[in-house]
């Protein structure tokens, strides 16, 4: 199966080379257990449901950067990362919008809530 969808994805590249360009780049949630958990926290990333539905996972890596990981009810749904020693340089926040695990770059200047998929 999986390598039918490259192949798709290939014919899909040669026939439209427009499709490269816009199609967005899917990331993986980092390997969380070559690095040190921090500590934990809840938060509030959903309006409509009550209370603080989000936990918050924060861990630091070996050259410094921290990956702050997002799940609700034991399902990540989103990831950031940034550097310590310029935050606001380095800051960069991905979701999972979809609910398959791949996680796309979003804009980190807005406040987030929950993806719909999370609800159903």
């Amino acid at each position: 199966m999986v390598k039918c969808m490259v192949l798709v994805s290939c014919a899909m590249l040669l026939i439209s080379p427009t499709f490269a360009v816009h199609a967005q780049q899917g990331y993986r949630l980092p390997d969380i257990r070559s690095l040190k958990h921090l500590t934990t926290k809840q938060t509030d990333r959903a309006r409509d449901i009550p209370g603080s539905e989000t936990t918050v996972d924060y861990y630091s890596a070996a050259d410094g950067s921290v990956v702050t990981v997002y799940t609700y009810m034991g399902k990540p749904v989103a990831f950031s990362t940034h550097s310590n020693s310029n935050y606001q340089g380095t800051y960069r926040l991905f979701m999972d919008l979809t609910g398959t695990g791949f996680f796309q770059e979003v804009s980190g200047a807005i406040k987030w809530e929950l993806p719909p998929w999370v609800r159903r």
